[in-house]
């Protein structure tokens, strides 16, 4: 598949998820089925976005992601949507001795995430 194919698949699968969701903050880890074909459009994001921020994304790439309904470039935070009892249930898992990736497959978060998480709230 050429890049812009995979770029349009991609787009398609950060278009259906905005327009289900209404919004473009799609989780890392989510895939999107297009066409019977699963799309890992979480883990996409976040490379565009990457890419984005070091300017090296194509102005006509940039123009299709402005399109979608709801995309943010970021920098994204958690807002008052914050899941502070799931937090706190996550730092007490840690606590016990579990590890990064125990807790994450609990959650269905990344390792990354479950560390933020860990270390937000230890500082």
């Amino acid at each position: 598949m050429d890049n812009n194919t995979r770029f349009n698949l991609y787009i398609q699968a950060i278009e259906q998820f905005a327009q289900r969701e209404g919004h473009s903050r799609c989780p890392a880890l989510h895939v999107e089925v297009v066409g019977g074909r699963e799309v890992a459009v979480g883990a996409w994001v976040g490379y565009v976005r990457q890419r984005y921020k070091k300017g090296v994304l194509p102005a006509d790439r940039v123009a299709r992601l402005n399109a979608v309904p709801g995309w943010e470039w970021g920098p994204l935070k958690p807002g008052p949507a914050t899941n502070y009892p799931r937090n706190s249930e996550i730092l007490q898992m840690r606590q016990r001795g579990m590890s990064l990736r125990q807790i994450a497959d609990s959650f269905d978060l990344s390792r990354q995430r479950v560390h933020q998480i860990v270390k937000r709230t230890n500082a």
